[in-house]
């Protein structure tokens, strides 16, 4: 009779799972955000946005020459342009002050004409701009941006490692290290210098979400030297279906400028509006 029960407890309990590699994992969170690119359209929301900026002078040792601090309450669009996204801020209150309407609200930003719109989408990112302290010229801060190292396209041109575990908001993560090594990079300085890309994800690896991702970017021979990060958190909304930028970190260096920032997120939600662009042809 007990080698019976034993029997049966034997037959009921799992067998032993089959072990996950980071080939596996990789392939799970590509197609993630393969699956997320498709489905994130335009979301709209509300950001909070803390900046902080120190300015040296060229002093031998440098010393501090000013400080800045700039608190900013705007509404917050990721928009999608072709196969990119691009973020739009319009900036409601600065240091608690409101700002005088100079542009329509995204609502009425828009209308049926591709060209009128691409024009507008132009105009719109360099005054998203206007406030940003420093002088260090920035287009990358879209919460998003980093989820490109995960793209069918993009993964051979990196190498990837696993370097631990970690919880986010209560989710096992494997934090999974990639370093750009191949091919244009992602991201160039204003000056055309490339700025390579390293960083960190963390990857769900049962379904290969991704809950964090960290950006780092350098070149030291970009003149005055330039290094950047950006640590982006997800979470969920009520409204959107899928897992939306939560809280956004960045800081960002040259020889006398140094900017940091908190951006931090909510009330995301599609945005209705059908927005029309006209996309010009790659250049050669």
């Amino acid at each position: 009779m007990l080698l019976r029960l034993a029997s049966l407890f034997a037959f009921l309990l799992p067998g032993p799972q089959a072990a996950v590699d980071l080939d596996t994992v990789l392939a799970r969170a590509t197609a993630y955000v393969s699956q997320y690119e498709s489905d994130l359209g335009n979301l709209i929301g509300t950001e909070e946005y803390i900046q902080n900026s120190i300015l040296m002078d060229n002093s031998n040792p440098p010393r501090v020459a000013q400080r800045m601090q700039r608190r900013m309450s705007s509404d917050f669009l990721i928009i999608q342009v072709g196969q990119e996204w691009a973020a739009l801020r319009k900036v409601n209150r600065v240091d608690g002050q409101r700002v005088k309407e100079k542009t329509p609200n995204f609502d009425d930003a828009f209308d049926d004409s591709p060209q009128a719109n691409s024009r507008r989408l132009q105009e719109m990112k360099v005054e998203s701009a206007e406030y940003n302290l420093g002088n260090v010229q920035r287009d990358i801060n879209l919460p998003t941006f980093a989820l490109k190292v995960l793209r069918k396209s993009e993964v051979p041109r990196f190498a990837f490692e696993r370097a631990g575990t970690a919880r986010i908001d209560g989710v096992q993560t494997w934090r999974i290290r990639f370093r750009e090594q191949s091919g244009r990079a992602l991201v160039s300085a204003g000056s055309g210098e490339p700025l390579y890309s390293t960083g960190m994800l963390w990857i769900e690896p049962e379904t290969g979400r991704v809950l964090q991702t960290e950006l780092e970017l350098e070149n030291p021979y970009v003149q005055g030297g330039l290094k950047g990060r950006l640590l982006v958190t997800y979470g969920t909304a009520k409204k959107a279906s899928i897992l939306v930028p939560a809280m956004m970190t960045e800081r960002y260096e040259s020889r006398y400028t140094t900017v940091e920032g908190r951006a931090d997120y909510s009330n995301f939600r599609p945005f209705e509006v059908d927005v029309k662009f006209e996309i010009a042809a790659p250049q050669p």
